[in-house]
Formats: C-alpha cells, sequence, structure tokens
C-alpha cells in the first residue's frame, strides 16, 4: 500500500480554521461593523454593501476550497480547485463592489432639457474597452411616475428607466398599508461611439423634480461577457466536483457568483444594503440550485475526469472511483 500523501501545513492551518468557530465569529463581527458603522452615518450604504460583498465572497471561496484540502486529493486537483474557487471568489467581490462602490467618476454632469450635454475630455475612458452611466433622476412626490431618458455619444443610445412603485404591507388584522419605492438611481451600460466628445440627452418622458445627475465611469467588462465568465467558471466548477468527490463544489460556487451577478445588476451605490441583503438569500437558492444540476449533470458525462484516491486496493494502492 502507497503511504499517505503529507498534507501541506498550510492544508492542515485552513483546515483547522474552517473547522473552528474563528470564521463564523469573525464574519458576524464584521457584520456587526458595518452595520455600525452605516447606522452611525460614518460609511456610506455602498461602503457598507462593499463590506457585506467581500464577506461573502471571502466566506463562500474558503468553504469551496475545503474539500480540496483531504489528503487523499492529489496536488494537481487541489491546486485546479484552489484557482476555481479564487475564480468564483474574485467574480462574486468585483461584480458586487464595482456597483455599489464603483469609487470617483471620470466625469459627472447634470441634464435637464432635451439637447443639454455632458462633456467627456479626450481620452477620459482610457483605455477602457465601455463605459457605464449612473444616472439619478429626483421623482416628483406622489404618484408613481416613470421617467424614460435617452443619451446619444454612445456607439448605441443609451437607454435606461427610473420609476416609484407600490407595494402593500399589512396592517393589524385586517388592514392594508402602501408603500412606495423609490428606483430613482440606475446603470446604463454602453460603449462610447468612435469620435464623440460628449453625451446628448436626446429625450427624456416622464415629470422629474430636478435635473438628472449623470455620473461616467469605465467598463472593463460588460454585463454579457460577466454572465459568460460566470457560467464558464461554473461549468468548469461542476466538472471539477467529480475530482473531489461531491462536497457541494459546484453548489457554493453557483451562489458566490450568483450573488455578484444579482447585485450587479440591481444595485446602485445609493440602493445596495437591500439588494445585496436580497441577493444573499435569491443567490443561495438559486446558486445552489444551478450548481448542483450542472454537477449532476456533468458527472453523466463520459468524458467526466475522475480522480485518483490512494486506497489499500491493487498493486499500486490506487483505484478509481
Amino acid at each position: 500500500m502507497a503511504p499517505p500523501r503529507p498534507v501541506p501545513p498550510l492544508s492542515s492551518w485552513l483546515e483547522e480554521l474552517l473547522s473552528s468557530s474563528a470564521l463564523p465569529v469573525a464574519g458576524f463581527g464584521t457584520l456587526v461593523v458595518a452595520a455600525a458603522l452605516y447606522l452611525t452615518g460614518l460609511i456610506s450604504e455602498g461602503a457598507a454593501a462593499a463590506l457585506l460583498a467581500l464577506l461573502v465572497a471571502t466566506a463562500l471561496a474558503l468553504f469551496m476550497i475545503r474539500p480540496a484540502l483531504a489528503g487523499s486529493i492529489d496536488p494537481t486537483t487541489r491546486g485546479v480547485a484552489v484557482l476555481i474557487a479564487l475564480a468564483a471568489g474574485l467574480l462574486c467581490a468585483v461584480s458586487a463592489v464595482s456597483s455599489v462602490a464603483p469609487g470617483t467618476p471620470l466625469v459627472q454632469g447634470e441634464v435637464q432639457r432635451v439637447g443639454d450635454r455632458v462633456e467627456l475630455p479626450a481620452g477620459a475612458l482610457g483605455a477602457a474597452s465601455g463605459l457605464r452611466l449612473l444616472v439619478h433622476a429626483p421623482l416628483p412626490s406622489g404618484g408613481t411616475p416613470v421617467v424614460e431618458f435617452r443619451f446619444t455619444g454612445g456607439a448605441t443610445p443609451l437607454s435606461g428607466q427610473v420609476e416609484r412603485t407600490v407595494s402593500y404591507s399589512r396592517v393589524g388584522r385586517g388592514g392594508r398599508a402602501a408603500v412606495a419605492h423609490d428606483h430613482n438611481e440606475v446603470w446604463v451600460h454602453g460603449a462610447l461611439g468612435a469620435g464623440a466628445t460628449a453625451l446628448t440627452l436626446e429625450r427624456i418622458d416622464g415629470l422629474v423634480a430636478g435635473p438628472l445627475a449623470v455620473s461616467v465611469y469605465g467598463e472593463w467588462i460588460s454585463p454579457l461577457v460577466l454572465w459568460l465568465v460566470s457560467l464558464a467558471v461554473l461549468a468548469l466548477a461542476a466538472v471539477w466536483e467529480a475530482r473531489l468527490h461531491g462536497k457541494h463544489f459546484a453548489a457554493l460556487a453557483g451562489m458566490a457568483l450568483a450573488y455578484g451577478l444579482l447585485v450587479n445588476g440591481n444595485a446602485t451605490p445609493s440602493a445596495a444594503i437591500g439588494t445585496s441583503l436580497g441577493a444573499i438569500l435569491l443567490g443561495a437558492l438559486g446558486g445552489a440550485l444551478a450548481g448542483g444540476l450542472l454537477a449532476m449533470l456533468a458527472r453523466l458525462l463520459p468524458w467526466n475526469p475522475v480522480a485518483l484516491v490512494e486506497t489499500p486496493c491493487g498493486k499500486n494502492g490506487k483505484t478509481r472511483v
């Protein structure tokens, strides 16, 4: 029988960390500190949501790595598993943080009437392949206004919509109360047109209580590419789960990627906490389901890879499972 593979010191340390109560306590403490700083006004809503995103990404990536720490896992399988976990965690963090805490805009301006412009200095976007606009529109009081707008100056028109929606909550035993929700800030994605030096408000439909505030940011990866890369990482995690003998590797990857995509597609700096908390629940349910289904399909494929596990079987002490 072949001697068991030695477990690297780092793997032993990580296994002890993940098995102890230190990680949950540290995570809960981080949440409490972030909540306290936000409630006292010391940090913005976007910054608090960014801390939450980093915590979620780190925790899920660490738990993805855990099954690869077993001594029965060969170094190649362990190394690739760690890379997949890091990719899922990085995508989760980058997707979420870029929406809730985008940093300093390249250009800011206000527009109110058709023809108003936001000037773009030459080379403002640098080497970025695209741009995204954070548009904030003050909505009038009362009613359920819907405001649609469109800018020219991009490779294609840049369109968006803000609105107020109403939901109803139960009050007492038989009463219902209307609750208004202002969705008055939105991300608009696109690319700068060739030779464009400004973004021009081409159309605005609906009532606003003031000018639209426009912040321009560079964008290195479009939402479509982000989705495609995330799906590729999830598919690789599903295939690699067989080499790790299950352990919910793909489900955890799906949870991380789903959380990042949900926050990226729905959150803004001023509407970050609620969306981020909701993404934890929806990402956990949807991401785990997607990862589990892909892992199940991957196990049915004829080319599905298998790991070599050291057991007292055969002459060389190794058998395929």
